[in-house]
C-alpha cells in the first residue's frame, strides 16, 4: 500500500463586479510581496470583508472587525452552506502573517511567476500569478493588492477554478459578482494530439451532505461546571436575602454616625422555565433556532432610577468564548411580573446567556452590574457539509508477453467542524482490512521471499494516527485545517502483472474522528476497493469497484492501455 496526499486545494476566482476600473489597475505589479508569503491582511482596515464560494458548494466570509495597536486584527470568519445559511460563525484574532489566505505559495517548490490583466465587467485589476506542480498537479494563484484579507482573486487546479470572490469592500466601496457572469476556468495551451493520451481518473461527483455523523452533547468545560456550581449556591442565597427584606432602601452600612446605602441587586434565570439542552432536531425545528428563557430581577430598593436590563448571548468553543449578541430587555410596571423570552440565534454546542442590569447611582454616573447566566446545550452532528470524495485510474501496460497492471485510488474527505469542537483537539485514525492475494509460482525464490516478508496480517490494522494539529504523517500532509474546515487525504495503490494471476484486490478503509473527550469516534467513514481478475483473458474487461460513504453506485474504473 502506498499512501499519498494529492494537493488539490481550494481554489479562490475573482467574481466582484463593479462598473467603475480601478485607478491605476494597469500599473505596476501588486506592491504586496506576495512572492515572499506576504498578503493584504496589514493594508485592510475595519469593516473591509470578503466573499468566497467554494467548489464543494459553501461560502466563506471574511470582515475586518478591529486593528489593534500592534497591528494584531480580529476578525470574523463566517461559513454558508449552500443554501445560504450560517453554519459557522467566530470571531478570530491573528496577526496578519498568520491571517488565513485562501492558498498560500509553497516555499519548497519552484514557483513560476508572471503578471496579468484580470477583467470582469466594468473591472480590471493588475494580477500577480504564481504556478508550480506537485504530486502531478498543477497549480495556480492569482494576486491583486487591491482585494483586502489576503489579496487572493482565484486559484486553479489543473485549470479549473474551486473557490472564487464573490463580492468584497476595500474602503467603504462594495463590489459585487453579477448575475450574469459566472468563473470559468482561465485559457490553458493545447497539448498536442498524442496517439496514445494518459487514461484520466474516474472520479465522484455530487453534493456534499448537509450534516454527517450521530448528533452529540458537547462535554461542559471544567470552568463552565464551576461557575454553574458556585453561582448555584450563590443564587439560593440571594434568594433567602429578598424574601428576608423589602422596602425602599438598600444595603445599610452605618458607623460612627455615618451612614452608607448600598443597592442590592438580584437578576437570575429561573431554570425551571428555561431550555437546558435541545436535541438537533428540535433546534432545526425551531423558527429562528430560538430558545426560551424565564428570569427574575429584583432590587432593593425596590425601583432604581434609569434600570435596563439585558442578555448577552454567546457561544463557547472550548475555552474560548464568542459574544454573539446582545438583547435589550422591556422593564414591567410595579409588580409585574417579567416576560419570559424567546430569542433566537441558538448555535450547535454550548451557548450561554448572562443578564445585566444599569441603573443611574446618586452621582448620576451610570452602574452596571453582572447578574447571573444560564447555559443552553444544543446537539449537533460533529460535521457539516461533508464530502467523501474518490478518483481512481487504472492502467495497463503491454511489456512483450507480460501486461503490467497498475491501480491509483485517491480519497479525499472535506467537512466543516461543529462549532463547539477546535480543531486541536481532534484526531484522524485510519484503519483498514483486507486481503492481496497473488500466484507467485512464477516467481523467482528471492522475489517471492521479498513478498511474503510484507505479508498483511488479518483484521482490522492502524495505519496511521493523525492530529490534526500537526497534519502529517511521514513527511506527508494528510489533513489540512483552514479555521473550522478541514479537509483529509489518503491513498492506495495498487501493482501486479498477467505473470501472478489469479489477482484479489479486496480492501477497506475506515476513517475515524476522534476526539479528546470522547472515548468513541464523533464520525466514521470508509472507502472500499475491490478487484478480482484470474485469467490474462480477463484484463480487457477487470475493472477495479469502488465504494464510499455517501456515493449511491459504485465506481467501477478499467485498466486503459498506455
Amino acid at each position: 500500500m502506498t499512501q499519498y496526499s494529492r494537493l488539490l486545494p481550494l481554489v479562490v476566482a475573482l467574481a466582484a463586479l463593479a462598473m467603475t476600473t480601478f485607478v491605476g489597475a494597469q500599473d505596476a505589479p501588486p506592491a504586496t510581496d506576495f512572492k515572499s508569503g506576504g498578503n493584504t491582511w496589514g493594508a485592510s482596515n475595519v469593516g473591509d470583508w470578503v466573499l468566497y464560494q467554494l467548489k464543494e458548494g459553501p461560502g466563506v466570509r471574511f470582515e475586518v472587525t478591529a486593528i489593534a495597536e500592534n497591528g494584531d486584527i480580529t476578525f470574523q470568519h463566517t461559513i454558508y452552506n449552500p443554501q445560504g445559511e450560517v453554519v459557522a460563525d467566530n470571531a478570530r484574532t491573528r496577526t496578519p502573517g498568520d491571517a488565513p489566505v485562501q492558498q498560500r505559495v509553497p516555499r519548497d517548490k519552484d514557483v513560476q511567476w508572471s503578471e496579468d490583466t484580470y477583467l470582469m465587467e466594468g473591472l480590471e485589476l493588475a494580477a500577480l500569478t504564481g504556478k508550480w506542480t506537485s504530486e502531478e498537479s498543477v497549480t495556480e494563484v492569482w494576486f491583486s493588492d487591491k482585494v483586502p484579507c489576503g489579496g487572493v482573486l482565484k486559484t486553479a487546479t489543473d485549470g479549473t477554478d474551486s473557490v472564487w470572490l464573490k463580492g468584497f469592500t476595500r474602503d467603504g466601496k462594495e463590489y459585487k459578482l453579477g448575475a450574469a457572469v459566472e468563473p470559468q476556468p482561465e485559457p490553458q495551451p493545447q497539448p498536442q494530439p498524442e496517439p496514445t493520451p494518459e487514461p484520466q481518473p474516474e472520479e465522484t461527483a455530487r453534493e456534499p451532505l448537509p450534516d454527517f455523523g450521530d448528533p452529540i452533547t458537547m462535554k461542559l468545560p471544567e470552568k463552565v461546571a464551576k461557575a454553574m456550581k458556585d453561582q448555584g449556591l450563590a443564587i439560593t442565597r440571594m434568594r433567602v436575602y429578598f424574601d428576608e427584606n423589602s422596602g425602599d432602601q438598600g444595603a445599610v452600612l452605618e458607623y460612627e454616625g455615618m451612614r452608607t446605602e448600598v443597592p442590592v441587586i438580584y437578576a437570575a434565570f429561573n431554570g425551571e422555565e428555561c431550555d437546558l439542552e435541545l436535541s438537533y432536531k428540535e433546534w432545526q425545528r425551531r423558527d429562528g433556532r430560538y430558545v426560551d428563557l424565564g428570569f427574575d430581577v429584583k432590587t432593593l430598593p425596590a425601583r432604581l432610577k434609569n434600570l435596563e436590563v439585558q442578555i448577552v448571548h454567546s457561544h463557547l468553543q472550548g475555552e474560548d468564548e464568542t459574544q454573539l449578541a446582545t438583547y435589550e430587555v422591556v422593564v414591567p410596571e410595579a409588580g409585574e411580573r417579567w416576560d419570559a423570552l424567546r430569542l433566537r440565534g441558538a448555535l450547535p454546542g454550548i451557548n450561554r446567556y448572562a443578564l445585566q442590569v444599569s441603573y443611574t447611582n446618586a452621582d448620576g454616573a451610570k452602574t452596571t452590574h453582572k447578574g447571573f447566566s444560564h447555559w443552553v446545550v444544543v446537539q449537533s452532528p460533529p460535521m457539516f457539509e461533508f464530502s467523501n470524495d474518490v478518483s481512481a485510474t487504472g492502467t495497463r501496460l503491454d511489456a512483450g508477453t507480460n501486461t503490467i497492471l497498475e491501480g491509483d485510488i485517491g480519497m479525499t474527505g472535506s467537512f466543516t467542524l461543529h462549532h463547539g469542537i477546535k480543531a486541536e483537539d481532534c484526531t484522524l485514525r485510519i484503519t483498514r482490512e483486507g486481503r492481496r492475494d497473488m500466484n507467485l509460482d512464477d516467481l523467482p525464490a528471492e522475489v517471492r521471499r521479498v513478498i511474503a516478508k510484507e505479508k498483511i496480517p488479518p483484521g482490522w490494522q492502524e495505519v496511521a494516527r493523525v492530529d490534526f494539529a500537526d497534519g502529517e504523517v511521514n513527511g506527508r500532509r494528510v489533513v489540512t485545517v483552514e479555521d473550522s474546515r478541514i479537509r483529509i487525504e489518503w491513498g492506495h495503490a495498487f501493482a501486479a502483472s498477467s505473470k501472478v494471476l489469479p489477482v484479489t484486490e479486496d480492501w477497506e478503509y475506515r476513517f475515524e474522528l476522534l476526539h479528546s473527550d470522547s472515548a468513541l469516534p464523533l464520525a466514521t467513514w470508509s472507502v472500499s476497493i475491490g478487484l478480482g481478475i484470474s485469467r490474462p483473458d480477463d484484463i480487457n474487461t477487470a475493472a477495479m469497484k469502488v465504494r464510499a460513504t455517501g456515493l449511491d453506485e459504485t465506481l467501477n474504473v478499467a485498466f486503459k492501455r498506455r
